[in-house]
């Protein structure tokens, strides 16, 4: 038996499964599976080939998906597609959500997700809430889809004389590209892309900031953004822990500052309890043993 557990985000989607004793049989890395980027037929492909590198056709299925939840649209398709491919007691839920679910184990607390998109979503005395979540068209800050596009701007004002120079100029060879204008032209070309290509900017912007005062602006702002994420959404639940997990919170500078803020505020930094798409494979596990115990007890 496989109990499969789904981390799908903007940039990568994550699979975890557990055998029938609840040990772990398989976890892999595949491209991402955010729809608006992969469209439908992207989504049944990554997914058919999730479901044949699996050991055993799953007997249950805990998905985290990027904005699903959010869009209703989103959600039929990414509902017609799951269930297709993994059967109809496939469960899906915000990635967001299932975040939350690994860091707190359903226990009162706030997770901020900062990866190629940002959001807040947590439970406490007040009830359970989120905060951000809005997509890169007017949301997303402190992302790393943030941090790029924060980038390029200021590069920009440095390039046109508009503020003092910053090494984020030679953010165009990442890409191969020799300025700005080239970059642009070469972003462009591919829109199912850009998100994914404009946020793979932050981990140059991270390796300038030892030397660079743009980069490190970019990221000083990006933790003041996503400490706002916390900070708003802790105080309105009234809850006083808050998680950071995703790609962003690697980088120190972004790191060490939400965290100064929060302390400064009287939160408290928890360490996250276990990885989202393991949390949703023992959630796929614990689903098919309660009801196994239930069926015991009828037959008894």
């Amino acid at each position: 038996m496989v109990f499969l557990g789904v981390d799908g985000g903007g940039t990568k989607t994550r699979a975890v499964a557990l055998d029938g004793q609840g040990r772990l049989v398989h976890e892999r890395v595949y491209p991402t599976s955010y729809l608006p980027a992969v469209g439908e037929e992207g989504l049944r492909r990554l997914f058919l080939t999730l479901r044949e590198d699996l050991p055993g056709p799953p007997v249950r299925a805990v998905l985290g998906l990027g904005g699903y939840g959010e869009v209703q649209a989103w959600d039929r398709v990414y509902q017609r597609v799951a269930q297709e491919v993994f059967g109809p007691g496939v469960r899906l839920l915000n990635d967001v959500e299932l975040a939350w679910w690994g860091a707190f184990r359903g226990e009162e607390g706030v997770v901020v997700i900062a990866g190629t998109g940002s959001m807040a979503y947590g439970k406490g005395p007040r009830g359970v809430g989120r905060a951000g979540g809005f997509g890169p068209l007017f949301g997303d800050e402190g992302s790393a889809y943030w941090i790029g596009l924060e980038a390029l701007r200021l590069a920009g004002k440095a390039q046109d004389g508009r503020t003092a120079p910053t090494a984020l100029t030679s953010l165009p060879q990442v890409y191969g590209q020799k300025d700005l204008l080239e970059l642009l032209d070469f972003l462009q070309a591919e829109p199912a892309l850009l998100r994914q290509r404009v946020a793979a900017l932050a981990e140059e912007v991270d390796r300038l900031a030892g030397r660079d005062w743009g980069a490190q602006d970019v990221l000083q702002r990006a933790a003041a953004e996503l400490y706002l994420l916390a900070a708003a959404l802790a105080h309105r639940l009234g809850a006083r822990r808050v998680a950071p997990m995703g790609g962003v919170f690697r980088s120190t500078w972004v790191r060490e500052g939400f965290v100064r803020r929060l302390r400064g505020d009287g939160l408290e930094v928890a360490e996250p309890r276990e990885d989202a798409a393991l949390a949703a494979a023992r959630m796929a596990f614990r689903g098919w043993a309660e009801k196994a115990r239930h069926l015991g007890k009828e037959e008894g």
